[in-house]
């Protein structure tokens, strides 16, 4: 046999230690994820994820001790009446009311008894009720909810006219609600979407399943590495969650694919099942590791970006890639150890599942092999042709604009700027000097 590689030789000492590097690896995960949650996260602050003077507004506003509060808005719209209607005038004063008796609701203004507040529109048919939250903006978004039920039930006891709110912090909200409901809905499909496809390659529960529980321990240990790691870099513990999740689960699966086929490949050719293995690690192991190690390099690039956002989100994707690779190296190995040709346990009855080279992609692949010279032209020109569209790409940041329209709160907020144009998005001007 071939002298041993790295991959390889991590494949021959796992095989040799199962006990120690599967059991070590579920001990490691479990242990990583308690005292991360025990530690608990150092979230980033509001003023970390913009740049330029933006960044260094917001920086000084919070270094100065400023509470600026989440403001709010409540538009009163009918098509028929205008502000001197005495309909219009009874709903703007039951509005007030019911917002008066809300806990975390202050500092209200009403366009009746402010009437130079620039709260009324040009042709009086709409009007703004502008409110505080109380506390810090940036938890307003977690006390937001009931002041939302009762602007609604505000709606629902004025059906003839339109009541409804926007703000900064019920914007957040809707964003929060939106990120969750779209993580629950992949989080539902994929998994079950990725097992039915491992299934079909493999034809047995047991293989199949293997890639899935390595990857998904993968991201059990990175998330809980993140969250020490936040101790030195702030993070954004949902954005970042999110991508470990999503990531964590792909590349887990991804590189326990390979190396997963390639041990079947082996022992199905006639190898025994630690020739097989000690091959599969020295090619497929090693493929993992160059693999891994240049995700590793091109994730170390978000660093220069000069985005705390940016920099989190590549150390929460570096943990969770390193973990994937490091469990494909170690833990595969020893499980595959462990069960041999157990491996093809509960079979699955029409699939096949057995790895073969006379199918249509192996006919293709052979075709490529035995022209590189043109299929790498064509291939680089190809990736040329996709990638042109990221030349005139732009990076931003995320905010409520980019929330879908059909949303109840973009409808409010297309509504607000069309009556008081760019009152939603208000400039703010901070002034630093030693005395102002």
């Amino acid at each position: 046999m071939a002298k041993l590689n790295l991959a390889g030789r991590a494949g021959r000492w796992s095989a040799a230690h199962w006990k120690l590097a599967a059991f070590g690896w579920i001990a490691f995960a479990v242990l990583a994820m308690v005292i991360g949650n025990l530690v608990g996260p150092r979230e980033m602050k509001d003023w970390q994820i913009a740049n330029g003077e933006s960044r260094r507004a917001a920086q000084i506003l919070d270094g100065a001790g400023f509470n600026v509060p989440a403001r709010e808005s409540v538009l009163i719209q009918s098509k028929t009446s205008t502000v001197e209607n005495a309909a219009f005038v009874a709903t703007v004063a039951s509005l007030v009311r019911t917002l008066s008796l809300q806990k975390d609701v202050t500092n209200i203004v009403s366009p009746v008894d402010h009437p130079k507040a620039g709260l009324v529109s040009k042709d009086r048919h709409s009007a703004l009720v502008q409110f505080d939250v109380k506390g810090k903006a940036e938890d307003a978004d977690m006390k937001i909810a009931p002041i939302m039920k009762a602007v609604d039930q505000a709606q629902a006891g004025n059906p003839s006219v339109i009541v409804a709110e926007f703000g900064e912090a019920s914007a957040n909200r809707a964003i929060n609600d939106r990120f969750a409901a779209e993580m629950t809905r992949a989080e539902y499909t994929s998994l079950p979407l990725t097992i039915l496809i491992l299934m079909v390659a493999f034809g047995a529960i047991v293989a199949a399943g293997l890639p899935v529980l390595l990857a998904f321990s993968a991201v059990l240990a990175a998330m809980g590495l993140n969250l020490l790691a936040s101790r030195l870099l702030p993070t954004d513990e949902q954005t970042v969650s999110a991508i470990i999740l999503m990531i964590g689960m792909a590349v887990g699966i991804d590189y326990s694919l390979f190396y997963l086929r390639r041990e079947r490949e082996e022992r199905y050719a006639g190898r025994s099942p630690r020739d097989g293995l000690i091959t599969a690690a020295r090619t497929s192991g090693q493929a993992v590791l160059v693999s891994g190690a240049t995700v590793l390099i091109a994730m170390a690039g978000m660093f220069v970006s000069g985005n705390t956002l940016f920099s989190t989100i590549g150390m929460g994707t570096m943990i969770v890639v390193l973990a994937a690779m490091v469990g494909s190296l170690t833990v595969l190995p020893a499980v595959l150890q462990r069960l041999g040709d157990r491996v093809d346990t509960l079979r699955i009855p029409l699939i096949r599942g057995r790895p073969r080279d006379d199918g249509p992609w192996g006919r293709f692949v052979t075709r490529i092999l035995q022209r590189p010279v043109i299929a790498t032209v064509l291939s680089a020109g190809a990736l040329v042709v996709l990638a042109l569209p990221a030349f005139t790409m732009h990076t931003k940041l995320p905010m409520f604009t980019d929330l879908p329209r059909e949303l109840k709160i973009m409808r409010t907020y297309d509504r607000i700027q069309a009556a008081f144009p760019g009152s939603q998005t208000p400039a703010q001007v901070v002034v630093k000097a030693d005395d102002v």
